[in-house]
This record gives structure tokens, sequence and C-alpha cells, in this order.
């Protein structure tokens, strides 16, 4: 983002929102540097003219999104954030607050200096212990959130596979397949209860988009996670991206696998939830997803 009254209004902005929110008061923030933020949103560290330091996301309305989508957009995201660090398992960015643009919006959370994770064991005992945290007694969340940029519905469920039937279908009508593959999707929907008659589903809190580029690990070497599409689901489904793109040795997944063992069907289910992220993917990038 290379507009610099875009970027004067985001710091104004940033400064109101962190006063209302009583982190600072008189001390408005003074840089704004750019840090990248993947093909959606643009990610800035924000530093106060005293040198405290917050990571703000921000995202410009657009013919594809407005701005009330935009607010929506990220305080779903701050919701998912607060949920995840309330189980005290795995670090996540505080989140503080979100904003509004004249165009726009932008969430502000905690900076988090990162690093590359090398840790993978204890990845994987962490996130475990996340999968193992009690909360939600039904399958959902209590807002609807984003998969990328794709809105991902969250209705709740007292059932596993009627959640996962109307998230696979909502993937499904979005890419509006043809031929053999409705063909198939129409076939796995019907399935779908097969694949879950051996394993008992209780709900888990999961990140629902940990891939490697939503982790890395904080100056002390301990894992954090972020960028989250949060919801209490089945703790299967997290691994299903998490195998899609690399970035998790296979210690992560033995240090998991140690505290939340396989069942059952485990080898079946998990391309069922990599299916899902991959159908999502042919939707936001088009066809060179569809093989997969």
């Amino acid at each position: 983002m290379q507009d610099l009254s875009k970027l004067d209004e985001i710091r104004t902005a940033v400064t109101n929102c962190l006063e209302a929110n009583q982190e600072e008061v008189d001390d408005p923030v003074a840089t704004l540097r750019g840090i990248g933020g993947g093909c959606i949103n643009n990610a800035f560290e924000a530093t106060t003219t005293s040198g405290k330091r917050y990571f703000v996301k921000a995202h410009m309305a657009e013919a594809q999104i407005t701005k009330n989508q935009c607010l929506a957009m990220f305080e779903a995201e701050l919701k998912g954030l607060v949920a995840l660090k309330a189980t005290n398992t795995v670090r996540v960015p505080t989140p503080i607050a979100v904003g509004e643009l004249t165009h726009g919006a932008f969430l502000v959370t905690e900076y988090v200096h990162m690093r590359p994770l090398h840790d993978q064991r204890r990845m994987g005992e962490q996130l475990a212990r996340l999968h193992s945290a009690v909360g939600s007694t039904k399958f959902g969340f209590e807002v609807d959130n984003s998969i990328g940029s794709t809105h991902q519905p969250n209705a709740w469920h007292d059932d596993w596979v009627e959640f996962l039937r109307m998230r696979l279908e909502f993937q499904f009508s979005l890419a509006k397949f043809s031929g053999h593959a409705a063909a198939l999707c129409n076939e796995l929907l019907k399935r779908l209860p097969e694949y879950f008659q051996m394993v008992t589903v209780t709900p888990a809190l999961i990140h629902g988009d940990l891939w490697s580029g939503n982790c890395a690990a904080d100056d002390s070497g301990e894992p954090v996670i972020f960028d989250p599409a949060t919801y209490w689901g089945h703790h299967e489904a997290e691994l299903g991206i998490m195998r899609m793109f690399g970035g998790f040795s296979q210690e992560c997944f033995d240090a998991y696998h140690a505290i939340i063992p396989k069942t059952s069907g485990f080898n079946k289910r998990v391309l069922i939830y990599e299916l899902y992220h991959a159908v999502n993917h042919y939707n936001l990038f088009g066809s060179g997803y569809l093989g997969q």
C-alpha cells in the first residue's frame, strides 16, 4: 500500500482506536511500516511516539467486499483469537480491537516478533492441548468467519457429520462443479456418515486455517499461531490443511498423536478435511487445484 493518504488515515484511525480501548493515551502512532500481509490484507507494524509496537491488519473495501464485510471479517477474527487465547494452551497474539476506515476496516493486536518455527515437537504438543480444551457442546462458532477471503458458515449443529455436510455443500456450491467432479461430490455427501461410524466426535476448538504460513515462533522459541478461522469442530479437521502444503514435520504429528491418538478411519477422514481446503483454494485461485 503506497497511497500516503491511506497510510495517514490508517495511522490516525489506529491511534484513535488505541485511545478508545485505553491502550494508549497521548501516545499517538508515529510510524506505520508495511510488513506484508499475504494476498488478502495489508499488514503493518505500528509504533507509537513512546516506542510501543502493535500489529495492524487492514483491508480496503472493493467491488468484491464492502466496508461492513471488512468489519465483520475482522470482528470474527478477533473473536477467534479471544477464544484461542482463553484456552491458555498455545500462544496467539493478544487481540486488542477492530476499527473502521472510510472505505475499509482494520484489526489491531499485540505485536509479536516472529521467527521460523523449529520446535516441531512443541508445536504438536501444544496443538493437542488446544484440541483437548473443554468448551462448547456443539459444533460451530458464535459468528461466521472467513477461510482466506471465502465466507465460512459456522451455524451451530449438534451433529458433526451434518455440520461437515453443510460446510462441504457450501464450498461445492461455490465451485459449480459439473460432470464427473459433481458426481463425486454428490457421492461423498451421500456416503459421509460411513466415515464416522467407528468414531465418536466431540467438539474441539481448532485454529481452522493452520498452514505453515499461519504459525511461527516467538523470540523464546515458543510456537505462535495467528490468522485463524476458528470454530468448534473435529480435531482431525485441523490436520487436513497442515498436511496439504508441508511445513510440519513428522515429529510434530508424532507429538500430537502421542496425546491424541489416531482412531479407526483416520487416513480416509483426513483426506475429506484436505478436500475442504482444496475446493476452497479452487474457489479462490482457480482450476490449478482441480486435480488435487
